[in-house]
């Protein structure tokens, strides 16, 4: 037998012959086959659970395909976000460039022209907002605040409100809405007051009033709104919606000490004149006072 095929069958723990044995260990490398031999009987091969290390693959390639789709449905949400954000962008800069917002400052008022020729006065601290866009098909407005309409006959006209809705076709009417504060006044035509799911009907000279949940109907034999002549007019009224009204005309701030703002006035105090307008409203509530530059302090001795 050759070297190499005695060689092949020993490796292989294949059993030699006595002639094959003794022809093996004859060979000048016998010694060190031995030893490579003897060497690796004292190598322990790692242990190899096939059928754990199935599963375990299994587990492994099962991961990685849920985490591919989380993050295919990852993208695909942030590709949907993307698409509604841009959605929304484009319909409010299209909607918001044709939306005309006025608004005054304390001790401000103003008056502008609608698009079909109404007529809005603005009295201190309030706004409008109005789509001139589509104003021939949908004559409404948002107010926050106080103001005067002269409305142009047409279609119906709405002004809207946190507290209610104000709708006409064509008249004169004044609407307040403050914090815990709603009056609408007619001065010309009918009126329609929405008010907590109910419709009140406005003649010209009558009045709806709605301070602090309390309704109540009143006539006015005004012709317009006191604050159109530069002053502000009450009956029965909060002290504190006389400080808050005071404030707005003034651009101040009215510090009221050891008083019941609860009380009910009934008065009038003017927009041109400062020390005027105090002694207005602290006269009958018997009241003091105290300037100092934006600051007023109201006390009682």
């Amino acid at each position: 037998m050759k070297k190499k095929d005695l060689i092949l069958k020993w490796l292989n723990n294949e059993q030699l012959t006595k002639q094959e044995s003794e022809a093996f260990q004859q060979m000048d490398a016998f010694d060190s086959y031995r030893r490579i031999a003897d060497t690796a009987k004292k190598i322990k091969p790692p242990s190899f659970d096939t059928e754990e290390n199935l599963e375990n693959l299994k587990s492994r390639l099962s991961d990685r395909k849920t985490t591919n789709q989380k993050n295919y449905f990852i993208v695909n949400l942030m590709r949907v976000a993307a698409i509604f954000v841009l959605g929304i962008g484009v319909y409010f800069s299209f909607f918001h460039q044709y939306t005309t917002t006025i608004a005054t400052i304390a001790g401000e008022k103003t008056t502008i022209q609608l698009p079909d020729a109404s007529i809005v006065a603005l009295n201190a601290q309030s706004s409008i907002k109005y789509n001139k866009k589509n104003w021939v098909d949908q004559r409404s407005i948002a107010l926050n605040g106080e103001a005067y309409f002269k409305v142009a006959k047409g279609e119906k006209f709405d002004v809207e409100t946190t507290s209610g809705t104000v709708s006409v076709l064509g008249t004169q009417f004044n609407v307040k809405q403050r914090e815990d504060y709603f009056e609408v006044t007619c001065y010309e035509g009918l009126v329609s007051v929405s008010y907590n799911d109910k419709v009140r009907k406005l003649s010209a000279g009558n009045r709806f009033t709605m301070i602090e949940g309390n309704i109540e109907e009143t006539a006015s034999t005004l012709l317009l709104p006191d604050w159109k002549n530069n002053r502000s007019s009450f009956t029965s009224v909060p002290f504190s919606q006389i400080i808050e009204e005071f404030e707005r005309q003034y651009n101040v701030t009215i510090i009221a000490k050891n008083i019941d703002k609860t009380t009910l006035f009934t008065g009038i105090f003017v927009h041109s004149d400062i020390e005027t307008a105090l002694k207005s409203i602290t006269i009958p509530m018997r009241l003091q006072y105290k300037i100092d530059t934006k600051n007023i302090t109201l006390y009682r001795e």
